[in-house]
């Protein structure tokens, strides 16, 4: 794999109280601080995606990259330094979802649920779009660990008043994106996430980590027995904590415990046939505590 092979699809794939309805959440305030090209996709990004999302497998990196839009490469050369200055400048990203967070509050709907999480989290709206509305919001970011979601959980969520938060994270601190972490460190950025949401009277569904062995991006890397750990912490803490725990993993995952070759093209991302093994189970569970 190249180098700049890598940093390519891992840009694209990765990539406390309720205040009273009236209050302004300071949008006068923030809304200078985030550049307007914050609100606008990149095509080649979007078309990446795209390709990623399809039910087909691509058998390496090189298959991946020729399936990329005509120039492609070179436009996107510049995006790691742009993802580095964005980091430097708005650490949790919380200029991502400002814009659409005011439109939530200004049309006074409160949504039944929030998605907040990572690219998982992020594609599902490419994955199964019917699922999203104005009422089930999805607030994912590619690439971002739970400390970074974590930072994001008062305005993506909190001050949205959903009734449920959905919370699936963990892959990217197992991959280091933002410094070695421990499995420990997980799961209590998890928890004060939960602590946070119960205070303001919002449930919660906490999500296992979906399965991995190795991926596009990182073919030697093995994932399992990290994910398998943090996955058995998190069983225990949504236990003590009284939230509903939700594990996609025996609908997504083979026999070596890695994820379906089938369901997802680049062995993390699940594709669209991946996101609708997962839909009957997420549609019993907010059944459940949504309502």
């Amino acid at each position: 794999m190249t180098r700049r092979g890598s940093i390519t699809l891992g840009i694209s794939l990765m990539l406390t109280a309720i205040p009273p309805a009236h209050a302004s959440v300071g949008a006068a305030d923030t809304v200078q601080l985030c550049p307007a090209a914050n609100a606008s996709a990149n095509p080649d990004l979007e078309q990446i995606n795209r390709l990623g999302i399809e039910p087909r497998r691509f058998a390496n990196l090189g298959e991946f990259l020729a399936a990329m839009p005509p120039g492609a490469m070179a436009r996107l050369a510049g995006l790691q330094k742009a993802a580095l200055d964005q980091r430097a400048k708005d650490w949790p990203n919380l200029c991502r979802y400002q814009q659409e967070n005011a439109q939530v509050l200004a049309s006074g709907v409160r949504p039944k649920a929030v998605f907040l999480g990572d690219s998982i989290t992020e594609n599902w709206k490419l994955g199964d779009p019917s699922l999203f509305d104005a009422a089930t919001l999805n607030r994912g970011i590619g690439g971002q660990t739970t400390p970074q979601i974590l930072l994001r959980f008062y305005q993506d969520v909190v001050a949205l008043r959903p009734r449920v938060v959905h919370i699936m994270a963990g892959v990217n601190d197992i991959m280091g994106n933002t410094g070695p972490t421990s499995d420990q460190a997980i799961v209590d950025n998890i928890r004060a996430m939960i602590d946070i949401a119960k205070t303001n009277g919002i449930r919660v569904v906490l999500a296992a980590i979906t399965p991995s062995k190795t991926f596009i991006a990182r073919p030697n890397e093995d994932l399992r027995s990290r994910i398998a750990a943090v996955n058995s912490r998190l069983v225990q803490l949504a236990a003590q904590q009284r939230v509903t725990f939700i594990d996609y993993t025996p609908l997504l995952a083979d026999s070596e415990g890695a994820f379906a070759p089938a369901l997802a093209n680049d062995g993390l991302h699940p594709n669209r046939d991946g996101y609708a093994l997962m839909r009957p189970l997420l549609n019993k569970t907010l059944a459940r505590v949504a309502n």
